[in-house]
């Protein structure tokens, strides 16, 4: 596996209570956009929390995923680099009209330990939400607001994502 530079937190944008299997993303992903699907070559996300907690992998580690194939690249002063996508079940309220931070216990304990284990392996790793991305402005995915709760795990502030473009505004 090459070094990711990035691991992106995001969710399904399914509503609440709903549930997904790796089968179902990988297909909604996979299949034509004329046939309902995303017409994606593979699955947007590398890895799945399912609601019980349980982590699904859709793509092997060794599989290489550039941002720039997702199109979240925006040259120098943007996000570049590898990165792996991990998301959760869920996002959005139960009639999928607005996001909400539908995150099960189990849910949060695998994504924890999913960060954990990727800023240990990975020392200059750094850690964002799907919304935190500069080209995906205006997205409320994952629909919480991943740098507190980063914060509030532990997560070193040296792995925590900090906007390029934000920095170089306020003269940083």
């Amino acid at each position: 596996m090459k070094t990711p530079d990035y691991l992106i937190l995001a969710s399904t944008e399914t509503g609440e209570g709903k549930t997904l299997s790796k089968a179902d993303v990988i297909d909604q992903h996979t299949r034509p956009a004329a046939l309902g699907g995303l017409g994606f070559n593979r699955p947007g996300f590398d890895y799945l929390v399912l609601p019980d907690g349980t982590l699904e992998t859709l793509l092997p580690e060794e599989h290489p995923n550039t941002t720039d194939l997702w199109g979240i690249s925006e040259g120098a002063d943007g996000l570049n680099g590898m990165a792996k996508v991990l998301a959760y079940v869920g996002g959005m309220t139960e009639k999928a009209t607005k996001e909400k931070d539908t995150r099960t216990e189990q849910q949060q304990a695998t994504l924890a330990a999913v960060v954990h284990f990727y800023v240990k392996r990975f020392p200059r790793l750094r850690v964002l939400g799907w919304d935190e991305v500069p080209a995906k402005a205006g997205s409320k995915n994952p629909a919480f607001p991943v740098q507190e709760w980063l914060t509030a795990i532990g997560v070193p502030d040296q792995h925590r994502f900090q906007d390029t473009k934000t920095l170089k505004k306020e003269g940083a």
